[in-house]
């Protein structure tokens, strides 16, 4: 694999990376539409286009600077998005007695504000992995060509 075809694959990745960010988000926007978006944006951080691209390089781009620093930045955003995704699929198990009394806007509300929270923990999360994809890049632009077999 030469050089330019390398940098084009991470770009197609970091594209399906802010795609999957993108989807990821609107769980908070769509709550009533968790299967569709599972699909578009999946938990598991080796299902995703992104984690597909970057396991499958393992072996041919592991010993480049840079690419064993963006695994864990990548499980950590997925272990973000699982607990942002647990915490939307909760369901309100209050009462009918007690939704009359408003305990269901109070769970509504907590349950808002955990999920805020792990939106910017994901939020900072992705700027980290692109950051360290950025950094990964510039290494790869450095590297003599490869000739093509």
């Amino acid at each position: 694999m030469n050089k330019e075809t390398i940098l084009a694959e991470l770009r197609q990745a970091r594209t399906g990376h802010i795609r999957w960010r993108t989807y990821a988000q609107s769980i908070v926007n769509a709550p009533n539409h968790l299967d569709d978006i599972e699909e578009k944006a999946p938990v598991c951080h080796t299902e995703c286009k992104f984690g597909r691209w970057y396991f499958s390089n393992l072996e041919s781009l592991g010993d480049i600077d840079g690419f064993n620093e963006i695994d864990p930045l990548h499980e950590l955003l997925h272990q973000t998005y699982s607990e942002i995704f647990a915490v939307m699929s909760q369901k309100d198990s209050s009462g009918t007695l007690a939704r009359l009394l408003g305990s269901k806007n109070r769970h509504l509300e907590k349950k808002m504000t955990s999920v805020r929270a792990l939106l910017e923990k994901l939020e900072e999360t992705s700027r980290q992995l692109l950051t360290a994809l950025d950094k990964f890049e510039d290494e790869i632009k450095k590297l003599p060509e490869i000739a093509e077999a």
